[in-house]
Formats: C-alpha cells, sequence, structure tokens
C-alpha cells in the first residue's frame, strides 16, 4: 500500500500491489479432496469384498463407489443397478444397504457445513450458508475431474484506526491494484489493517470459503459418521484421530492410529502461523507498521 496525495489536503491509501497466490494452495485443496472421497470409496469396496470372503471380480469392483444423493428415488435406482449387477451386498434390505442409506443427505437432514462459524459470522456480521459436507465432497471432486478446483481467491478485511469495530465493513471483498482502501485529511494520524486471507469458492456457489476450515469440517463427517457407520452401523466421534504420523516410525496402522494426536491440521496450522508471526514482531524494527500490513497516514 502506499499513500497518494490528491490535493486539497486529502491522502488516500492505494493499493500498490497484489501478492499472486501461489499454485500450491489449490493442488493441496484438491489432493485433500481426492483423498477423502477415495477413503469413502475404498472403505465400501472393502466392506463388500470382506462380506464375499474373496475378492471382488474386476468388472464389479469398478461399480462399486459411495452414493451421495439428495433425492432418495435416484438413491433407490442406484441399489436397483448395482444388485442387478450382482452386488447385492449393496442392495435395500441388506445392512450395508441401509447403512448408506441412511448417510445420503435427503436422510441425514441434520450434517451442515458452515461457510463461517458462529462467532466469524457474528464479527463480520454475515450469515452462515449451510450444505451437506457429502454434497460439498462429490462437487468439489466432481469439478476437479474437469478442471483446476475453485480457483483460489484473496479476499480482504480492510480496518481504520478512527472507526469503530461495530460500525465499520467486516465483509471480506475482492482487493485490486489501484483500490483505495481509505482517505483522511493531512495532519490526521490514522492506521490501516489490511487482514487477507486465500478462500475457495463453493461449487454451484458465489460463495467464497477457507480451505482449511471447509476440509476439516468434510474430514470430520466422514471420520466421525461416514466411515464408522458404514463399517459399525453407528457414529464414533472422535474414534479416528486427525493427526496420524505417516513418517518412518516402524509402528502399524493401528499403532499410529491407536497413538494419533487429536488436534485438527488447520489449529496446528494456526499455532505454526501465530508463532512466526510473534517471530516476526520480536525481530522487526521499531516501525513495524510495513511488516504488519498497516499503513499509518497523515
Amino acid at each position: 500500500m502506499q499513500q497518494a496525495d490528491r490535493g486539497n489536503g486529502q491522502l488516500d491509501v492505494v493499493v500498490s500491489g497484489v501478492r499472486p497466490i501461489p499454485p500450491l494452495a489449490s493442488m493441496l485443496f484438491s489432493e485433500a479432496i481426492n483423498h477423502l472421497r477415495a477413503a469413502v470409496d475404498n472403505t465400501l469396496f472393502h466392506l463388500v469384498e470382506s462380506a464375499r470372503d474373496e475378492m471382488v471380480p474386476e468388472k464389479q469392483a469398478r461399480e462399486i463407489a459411495m452414493p451421495i444423493h439428495e433425492d432418495p428415488e435416484k438413491f433407490t435406482n442406484w441399489q436397483s443397478q448395482k444388485h442387478s449387477k450382482g452386488l447385492v451386498e449393496l442392495g435395500r434390505g441388506t445392512a450395508l444397504g441401509d447403512r448408506i442409506e441412511s448417510l445420503q443427505p435427503y436422510a441425514d437432514t441434520t450434517a451442515r457445513g458452515a461457510t463461517l462459524s458462529p462467532l466469524l459470522a457474528r464479527l463480520m456480521d454475515v450469515p452462515a450458508e449451510y450444505a451437506h459436507p457429502l454434497v460439498l465432497l462429490q462437487k468439489y471432486s466432481n469439478t476437479d475431474k474437469h478442471r483446476t478446483i475453485r480457483t483460489a481467491g484473496a479476499r480482504s478485511i480492510v480496518q481504520r484506526s478512527d472507526e469503530p469495530f461495530s460500525t465499520s465493513d467486516r465483509t471480506m471483498r475482492p482487493i485490486t491494484v489501484g483500490d483505495v482502501l481509505a482517505s483522511t485529511r493531512r495532519g490526521n494520524l490514522v492506521e490501516i489493517s489490511c487482514h487477507t486471507a486465500i478462500l475457495v469458492q463453493r461449487p454451484d456457489s458465489d460463495t467464497w470459503v477457507s480451505p482449511a476450515s471447509e476440509l476439516d469440517q468434510i474430514h470430520r463427517h466422514i471420520a466421525d459418521i461416514v466411515l464408522p457407520t458404514l463399517v459399525t452401523g453407528f457414529a464414533l466421534p472422535n474414534t479416528l484421530p486427525p493427526h496420524i504420523d505417516l513418517g518412518d516410525t516402524g509402528q502399524t496402522i493401528s499403532e499410529r492410529i491407536r497413538f494419533g494426536g487429536s488436534t485438527p491440521a488447520h489449529l496446528r496450522m494456526a499455532e505454526v502461523s501465530q508463532a512466526a508471526l510473534m517471530e516476526s514482531y520480536a525481530t522487526a524494527p521499531a516501525d513495524l507498521s510495513a511488516s504488519s500490513g498497516e499503513t499509518p497516514t497523515g
């Protein structure tokens, strides 16, 4: 950001540049979505194969994937098709078939993935929007098959030190080069804070969300609800830890799960980010305005 003199004693704070979003952000989001979708489909395949106690023929194996339907008639048709192709384990009235149906968005109406946490929605003074986590997973996965998953966009909240938080514009909005973030008269010392985040756009929507919290909501629904229900018939929250060591530890899969951590990835990352921010403050020059993204005008 830089100051621009408009004349007549007026100063503008103008955006002079916008740092490009690294391609890694959308690639990592895409990778996480694919792994989550694969975890559900692989579990379903394992259960069918275990029920038979033998290998599933290749032609039938390609037919095994978790359906996600908001229309009960479409799910009924799916079950009929699978039964006709010899996958009787997925048919209506079977234990696995009933468990799959109980997870469908039209049957599970309590699961909701929010665009914002209730606290953040109140702070930003905007309503949260909701969607079923499996519907989100399906739409993200389908989009990723054909094009880059949800182009990441940087949006910001701009705050002025001379404006009360309660009456300020707390919505996240796009910022481009040349935008005027604030104006003031020369001699007035006003601090401008720009809080920028990388967001992803929900499929078939104009809504932008945090990629970390979005993935966490989908992940927790799959780990706490979907996979336990498929295997046992019951939701079992907190049985699959969100933090599992994948390194060369010599542990078995069961041991890795048993000793897994309980802190989700986005909270672990928040701790890392906070530590890096505090370190930057500690090593910054006396004038922190440039390093903190804050520009005093006056």
